[in-house]
């Protein structure tokens, strides 16, 4: 959701200026889509606004568009869940302007069929949607028709192409539109039936920022006071739908405005000619810790759906829900930059609060439980701790999500490096006990942050050896070929999952002919849950090395202490977020070498014109030595605990 910060500079940018210019000009009229935060907040704390804004609903000059209250993406969500946030903002724009919305808008244009069984359930007439989403044949300036299961909506296009700018002169600008209507007059036999269409244009904050500074808006007006028989007339959808006479029957699929389909032919590229079809689907394939979210988004859902011992708690918890539904979250369109965390871990936060309510009832049980959680046709075994929530998938055995009872995020929602952005390719996905076999050369590379192989088990899909619910043993193994000498490795893992963190077990097995000697280093990747790229705060590092305490400049890697021979011993490595109050302790059972370095991404923002800093990992790893004889195996230990801390605040 947006800050209050953010949704008072867009109060005084955007809708101080527009509001003033159509209370001084009734004929104008003017449609709004609001979310619930904004309506919230105007009501809060510029009251003004909302008295002109009902002055100009009573005039019927103004309507205000309903929606989902937190600005989901309504297709990802349950029935029941699509339903209350659009009857939760209804009855707001209703309470706050004196009228219930007759149409919506979606968050990114995220449609799909099945959504219009649930407009037409709650009372909508109409939703707006871009024009590309529409077949070409049924653009006639017309409003679309459109049934499912015997339930139908109106849909108006609206058109990006007419869009006005200040460079171009209001007559220039309605001639446009009177010669794009034209064009599709002339080929199709509806004018036969209705002489009056529609063109819908929808302005972003940034076009009415441009239209009002530059007093386009008046010289409008101006225009269409000195042209009063000009064809074009102008209304809100409402007053247009009282007299409408033809609307054109079409099926729309499944779509996404092409703002945000640009961006999926590759991820974080942007293509300048975007498939039509694609969808919020096509999106969460090509972006993983969208779709990441969407899985956390779908589990609280159905613990909150099947919640039944407290109607209050179930209430209070499904509010929850809906504001980590908000569209920023799944669809990366903060303004700032496109792949930036802050509201993907704003979600977590509020995901992991809902969470919380549903505990607090005194009825809560520890749980490791083994099943599809993120629907890949894999298997994950989901752990529901008394201090936190993780789960661990098949896909290098590792613990891809880790959200901790306390608000702070998902500490495992890390990015992985490409070569575009970052300089190097990671070529696999970064989580928490990520195994890796190097050589000497390999390791070299790694410590000073530079690709180095595959790892082998960093890439490998694990199978199932044990699982146990009652004990909370998951127990996992792999076979693989390591590259450099091609000989053959077993790993076994195995986790044994408590209330203050994991103990993790590792046996290693030489099933070559020849003796193995090599470095078996784990890499356990921490997310930044509250990434400012202005003022970037560093996780602190204290570490047992050979008996005396060691604490780290974690600005930088330890490269240059492992070349002077330090961090050799390693008997416990504590991380701590010192924003959030919270420590990370690894205690492996004999000593070992260490390895830290921190990455920041960069990715494009959502302009495509600048490369920016999106977020931060810190990146930790423990280092053994291995050298084992054909036929024979060894084992390794670590220890992991999750312990609360007093917060630091930022400076």
């Amino acid at each position: 959701m947006e800050s209050n910060e953010i949704l008072d500079k867009n109060y005084q940018a955007v809708y101080k200026p527009i509001v003033k210019f159509l209370y001084t000009h009734p004929d104008f009229p003017f449609s709004f889509s609001l979310s619930g935060n904004q309506i919230r907040f105007f009501k809060k704390r510029k009251n003004e606004l909302i008295t002109i804004f009902r002055e100009l609903v009573e005039r019927k000059q103004v309507e205000v568009l309903g929606g989902g209250y937190y600005d989901p993406v309504l297709p990802l969500l349950y029935p029941v869940d699509r339903n209350g946030q659009i009857d939760m903002l209804s009855a707001e724009i209703r309470q706050t302007v004196g009228k219930r919305p007759r149409g919506i808008s979606l968050f990114g244009d995220c449609w799909d069929s099945s959504l219009v069984n649930n407009i037409h359930t709650c009372g909508i007439e109409y939703v707006l949607l871009e024009s590309t989403l529409i077949p070409d044949n049924k653009r006639k300036f017309l409003p679309i028709i459109m049934s499912d299961l015997n339930k139908s909506v109106d849909i108006f296009p609206y058109y990006d192409g007419l869009i006005p700018t200040n460079y171009i002169t209001p007559e220039d600008f309605l001639l446009n539109i009177e010669k794009s209507v034209e064009k599709i007059e002339r080929k199709d036999n509806y004018f036969q039936l209705d002489v009056d269409r529609i063109v819908c244009i929808n302005l972003t904050h940034e076009k009415i920022i441009e239209l009002t500074s530059s007093k386009w808006f008046d010289k409008l007006a101006q225009y269409i006071e000195n042209n009063p028989d000009s064809r074009i007339k102008f209304t809100t959808l409402t007053e247009y739908k009282k007299n409408i006479k033809v609307k054109v029957p079409a099926y729309i699929p499944a779509g996404i405005n092409g703002s945000v389909a640009k961006w999926i032919d590759r991820a974080y590229t942007e293509s300048t000619k975007p498939k039509n079809q694609y969808t919020v689907y096509d999106f969460m394939d090509t972006y993983r810790l969208s779709h990441e979210l969407y899985n956390r988004i779908m589990y609280i859902s159905m613990l909150v759906n099947q919640y039944k011992n407290d109607k209050m708690r179930k209430k209070a918890a499904r509010e929850k829900l809906w504001e980590a539904q908000n569209g920023t979250g799944l669809l990366c369109s903060d303004k700032g930059a496109f792949a930036n965390s802050k509201y993907r871990q704003q979600s977590y936060k509020s995901l992991m609060e809902a969470e919380k309510i549903l505990r607090e009832d005194g009825k809560f049980k520890e749980t490791v439980t083994c099943f599809d959680y993120n629907s890949d046709g894999l298997n994950e075994y989901v752990c529901r701790m008394e201090r936190y929530f993780a789960y661990i998938s098949l896909i290098s055995g590792a613990v891809q999500e880790l959200d901790y009872i306390k608000n702070t995020g998902n500490y495992a929602d890390n990015l992985s490096r490409v070569s575009e952005y970052d300089g190097v390719d990671d070529n696999y996905q970064r989580g928490i006990f990520i195994d890796h076999f190097f050589t000497e050369e390999q390791l070299a590379k790694y410590i000073e942050n530079e690709p180095a192989g595959d790892g082998v088990f960093s890439r490998i899909q694990f199978t199932q050896l044990k699982y146990s619910q009652a004990h909370h043993e998951i127990v996992l193994f792999a076979r693989a070929i390591w590259k450099p000498t091609g000989q053959k490795i077993y790993l076994r893992k195995k986790y044994i999952i408590n209330s203050t963190g994991m103990y993790v077990q590792y046996v290693i097995r030489n099933e070559s002919n020849k003796r193995l000697s090599a470095k078996f280093a784990v890499e356990s990747n921490f997310a930044n849950t509250n990434f400012n790229p202005e003022n970037i705060l560093y996780n602190s590092i204290e570490l047992a090395d050979n008996g005396e305490r060691v604490e780290l400049d974690t600005t930088k890697g330890t490269g240059n202490l492992i070349k002077e021979g330090k961090l050799d011993k390693i008997t416990v490595a504590r991380i701590t977020d010192t924003e959030n109050g919270l420590s990370f302790v690894f205690e492996p059972n004999e000593g070992c070498s260490y390895c830290y370095n921190p990455i920041i991404y960069k990715r494009p923002d959502s302009s495509a014109s600048n490369i920016v800093p999106v977020d931060l990992t810190t990146v930790s790893t423990l280092i053994w030595d291995i050298d084992i004889e054909p036929g024979m195996e060894t084992e390794k230990n670590i220890n992991f605990t999750i312990i609360p801390t007093r917060k630091t605040k930022k400076s």
